[in-house]
């Protein structure tokens, strides 16, 4: 028996599923006019584009086509496919390994014969021309929509609301469009925050100003700098008139239309998307290619006003110019306060005595806010650094059990345990939903009874919806199982990272940082106000305390005293084999000497005559005098070029 996989795609969504029902039934009889005794897989994406191919079913079908269990591929046309020539080329060519045939009954192409394979070829050409026509067709009449002043979409700024706007076009037929009309609640605001930025002449200041009076966006969220500037600088708030048009001209915008003193402009034009290490960002377009054009937008904000901050804006960029990078900072993006979780971030300090530069972490909101709404200690971000290294180099020479406890994790949250029952169960369940379909449409075929057939077609329709609803359990379920696979597949990766946790403290610091951001979770601080605190470090795969790493205050040298590296590390606790432990530096030299004697930081202190603050201080990486280490050498009758005096 032949399996023949038939392909059914609708761009829009309608529920309805005309369209998606003719082409397999058309596939169906294309198929048995040519073969006999044949079984149909049928997989249909209602609501998907043929731009690309990220689409559940089509995963799906790729997916079992894999198998090589699918003699046959058939589709109503080419485009249901795929209408761009990079992604049909390599779904043939995965075709063409799993011995798949492809059919396409509308343009009759049969990949069994050489000049079948090359007239698909040609016809997606011509497949991915259209598209590309349709796109840029669509592009030159938003463009035109947007010189005439037009409202085109996108994110509603904050001020207005959007409302649709009936209009009849040349032919007299109505026609849908969205325009801005003024909030005024948030009108009040945007006015304020304008007023206040003349008056404070800095946007931290603002920021500041905003975060300490709970000034929020209509969405509930604390307005950042970047949003702010944004508002601050948007044209479409402004009266347009000549002073505004001069100003935008001389700043190198193209403005389209006649000022009137009432409508606003809106800008566009200003960013494109680009592709870069596989994502889709915005990056700026060239100021020549951006413009303006006089909307039918009311504004609210006084051309002086509006010009007045655009000049303040220009004063502080030549006031204050950008400084190029001077820390880089091994814990940006992990490290959050430890009290409201907010991210922290670097600050400059105080060059000590032997001309380093200081930087410390700092809490954003706590820096926002002026102190108001957190107060977290700022922490030094040599000492936080140095911990969050040590931390990591104890993780590389004892990660057996931190390994273990990760597949674990893995296993857990995973439903390879469990795939197979449930999606049996599920599949019964749709297949009991389209039985019940059936036999409802048999008995709505044969009924006379007007009053039946209501109540038949709602049962229809709920079934349907039903069976919706466990094809969606089942991609879910799907999806779920591939991302189990991906999690084994990381696993190895995080094993070499591991690795090289070793000799952490030997790496650069690019490398380093390429480290954390691998197998570091998230690191809270939490300062205790009297130049102290303690680290928390959450490990990726941890879902409770277990594998988190805590350590005292950097600022008071109790690091090293709890620093017995909790669970993760507890196997060589238990074993006392710390013959295994490297004296490659300083302070595994020490650590090692100290844990292999079985004494406490301060029992050491006391033996050696050393000062309890500088053991711990070498034992997270700070340098020691020869005094000291002399005193160390004595007390347990080492030679004294064990620590290369």
């Amino acid at each position: 028996m032949k399996k023949v996989a038939i392909y059914s795609r609708k761009s829009k969504y309608t529920g309805k599923g005309d369209s998606i029902e003719n082409q397999i039934e058309m596939c169906k009889n294309y198929v048995l006019r040519t073969l006999t005794d044949v079984e149909f897989l049928i997989y249909e994406d209602e609501g998907y584009s043929g731009g690309n191919l990220d689409r559940p079913k089509f995963k799906k079908l790729m997916s079992d086509i894999k198998t090589g269990n699918i003699d046959y591929l058939v589709c109503y046309r080419l485009d249901r496919i795929s209408r761009n020539v990079a992604d049909f080329s390599g779904t043939l060519e995965i075709l063409q390994e799993n011995h798949c045939n492809f059919i396409s009954i509308k343009e009759q192409f049969d990949t069994t014969t050489p000049m079948g394979r090359a007239m698909i070829y040609i016809a997606s050409v011509f497949a991915q021309l259209e598209r590309e026509t349709i796109a840029e067709r669509v592009k030159d009449n938003m463009f035109e929509m947007a010189k005439n002043g037009y409202w085109t979409g996108g994110k509603i700024p904050l001020g207005f609301i959007s409302k649709e706007v009936e209009k009849l076009d040349t032919e007299g037929n109505k026609r849908i469009k969205h325009t801005l009309v003024i909030n005024e609640k948030e009108s009040n605001f945007v006015k304020l925050l304008y007023e206040k930025y003349l008056e404070l002449k800095s946007l931290h200041k603002l920021e500041v100003y905003v975060t300490k009076n709970n000034l929020r966006s209509r969405n509930g969220i604390l307005l950042e700098k970047s949003s702010l500037k944004i508002i601050l600088q948007n044209p479409v708030y402004v009266k347009a008139n000549e002073d505004v048009l001069d100003y935008l001209q001389n700043n190198n915008w193209t403005v389209y239309g006649d000022i009137d003193n009432i409508h606003s402009l809106l800008t566009y034009n200003k960013t494109e998307q680009s592709k870069r290490n596989g994502k889709y960002v915005k990056v700026k377009k060239d100021g020549s290619e951006r413009f303006a054009a006089i909307s039918n937008i009311k504004g609210f904000i006084e051309p002086d006003l509006w010009l007045n901050v655009q000049r303040q804006f220009d004063n502080n960029k030549d006031l204050f110019p950008r400084l190029g990078k001077t820390h880089n900072a091994l814990l940006l993006g992990k490290i959050k306060c430890g009290y409201c979780k907010s991210y922290m971030l670097i600050q400059h300090g105080r060059t000590d005595t032997n001309g380093n530069k200081l930087f410390y972490y700092v809490c954003s909101l706590k820096r926002k806010s002026h102190k108001a709404n957190c107060d977290n200690n700022n922490a030094k971000a040599s000492e936080v650094e140095n911990l969050v290294i040590e931390a990591l180099k104890q993780l590389g020479l004892n990660k057996k059990r931190f390994i273990d406890n990760l597949k674990k994790s893995i296993f857990a949250k995973s439903t390879l345990k469990n795939y197979k029952t449930e999606k049996n169960l599920l599949q019964n369940s749709y297949e009991e939903c389209k039985l019940k379909i059936d036999k409802l449409v048999d008995i709505l075929s044969t009924t006379d009874d007007s009053d039946t057939v209501p109540i038949i077609l709602a049962k229809i329709k709920k079934l349907k919806q039903e069976s919706k609803n466990i094809e969606f359990k089942i991609d879910d379920l799907e999806n779920d199982y591939q991302k189990s696979k991906i999690s084994k597949i990381n696993l190895e990766i995080i094993e070499q990272y591991i690795d090289m946790c070793s000799k952490i403290d030997t790496l650069e610091r690019d490398k380093q940082k390429e480290i954390i951001d691998k197998l570091i979770d998230t690191i809270y601080w939490f300062g205790d106000g009297k130049r102290s605190g303690k680290v928390k470090i959450k490990f990726i795969g941890s879902d409770d305390d277990s594998q988190e790493l805590h350590f005292s205050s950097p600022s008071t040298c109790k690091v090293v005293e709890t620093a017995t590296f909790k669970k993760v590390f507890e196997t060589i606790e238990k074993t006392k084999d710390y013959s295994t432990l490297p004296e490659t530096t300083l302070q595994e030299k020490v650590y090692k000497l100290r844990v292999m004697h079985n004494l406490t930081q301060k029992e050491f202190a006391i033996i050696t005559g050393v000062s309890y603050s500088c053991i711990c201080k070498y034992e997270i990486g700070y340098n020691a005098n020869k005094t000291n280490l002399k005193k160390i050498c004595d007390a347990f009758n080492i030679a004294y070029d064990y620590f290369d005096i």
